[in-house]
């Protein structure tokens, strides 16, 4: 039996004579994107717009002639260019076509999920990134429905959800992987863990931070003493990133790094340049200071979380503290409240209060 063809990808090519450059392989043909590797996001682009100019879309609206690549195709091209970070819905598309591109919309169902699930936990997937590239797919199809009012509903299956993985820093594990950092010459990475653990800012935005207003990115304003998370052109996300006082014990060390920064724009630089990955640099200093691979760039988050939940002493500084990381409340008390149950005072002593007689 044939083996199936590959959907069209991205191959990096190096050359004797040059940076090299990422190119698209579509069967025997390759295609060039004129990308460094560096730029993943322009060539992510570049098989976007190649497999949006290939495909053909179906006019017809019945559920078993439309091929699973229209929903895709048109998921691609008019949601994922709005969102904050459309590289990572990249990633998940790129992940899907090969089961579900020749596959109908009648074809999106229960049996269909399971067997991609089954296909995809064989590659080594874990549940969570299945669940989410199935919930991806589902969006893509209902939103494809909607807009040409084709007459189906999408009916899936997904993986259970796995717990969240919820470690966090204690204050000595904090400080030796800060000392770490700066001893390997990481200054890249021990200003990421500072910013983590006193804001709570997730990654993509503290890789993104600049010293200077910008439409872009966030910035900080150190002399009102604000944390601005977000660009003014930026979209807005489920991910909340609210503007934030600068706590005072890291308001020092900005000042620091902006000077000794001089015209430099981005706050997370390394040799002069922005920072895009930060995987080698935080894996080398996490292993010197004896450290696990769980701890993660997002276990700074967890770590501001904890933090704070355990220094709260009433129901309106967990309020505050849930809208300063850009959180709802219940989310603050589901996933943390167990570190502090100050939330739960009230009820306790209404259970131990003897009642009022007459």
């Amino acid at each position: 039996m044939p083996r199936p063809r590959k959907a069209p990808r991205l191959w990096f090519r190096k050359e004797k004579s040059g940076p090299g450059q990422w190119l698209i392989l579509d069967g025997s043909k390759q295609i060039r994107t004129g990308c460094t590797y560096e730029d993943t996001a322009g060539a992510e682009q570049r098989l976007q717009e190649y497999l949006a100019d290939k495909h053909q879309p179906t006019n017809s609206l019945d559920p078993r002639a439309v091929p699973v690549a229209d929903a895709l195709n048109f998921y691609a091209t008019n949601h994922i260019p709005t969102l904050a970070n459309p590289k990572n819905e990249g990633y998940i598309l790129k992940a899907l076509v090969p089961f579900w591109g020749t596959l109908s919309l009648s074809d999106v169902a229960r049996s269909n999920s399971k067997r991609y699930a089954i296909e995809r936990f064989a590659q080594g997937v874990k549940p969570g990134t299945v669940r989410r590239e199935l919930k991806t797919l589902q969006s893509a199809v209902n939103q494809y429905v909607e807009d040409r009012e084709i007459p189906f509903v999408c009916r899936m299956e997904f993986p259970r959800a796995g717990e969240a993985r919820m470690r966090w820093l204690s204050r000595s594990e904090a400080a030796a992987f800060l000392h770490a950092a700066r001893r390997r010459g990481n200054d890249h990475i021990a200003r990421i863990i500072l910013i983590g653990i006193y804001t709570g800012t997730r990654i993509d935005a503290i890789k993104r931070m600049q010293w200077y207003p910008n439409p872009a990115s966030g910035y900080f304003d150190l002399e009102q003493g604000v944390m601005y998370r977000k660009g003014w052109e930026e979209n807005s996300t489920t991910k909340r990133r609210p503007s934030v006082h600068i706590p005072d014990r890291l308001l020092p060390h900005l000042k620091r790094w902006k000077e000794k920064d001089r015209n430099l724009p981005w706050v997370i630089h390394y040799d002069g340049g922005s920072v895009t990955s930060v995987k080698r640099a935080w894996r080398k200093s996490r292993e010197d200071a004896q450290l696990g691979a769980d701890v993660i760039p997002h276990t700074m988050r967890h770590t501001a979380a904890s933090w704070g939940i355990q220094n709260v002493e009433t129901t309106q500084e967990l309020q505050a503290l849930a809208d300063f990381l850009g959180m709802s409340l219940k989310m603050l008390l589901e996933v943390y409240g167990h570190l502090n149950p100050v939330h739960q005072k009230s009820a306790s002593d209404a259970i131990s209060k003897r009642p009022v007689t007459g």
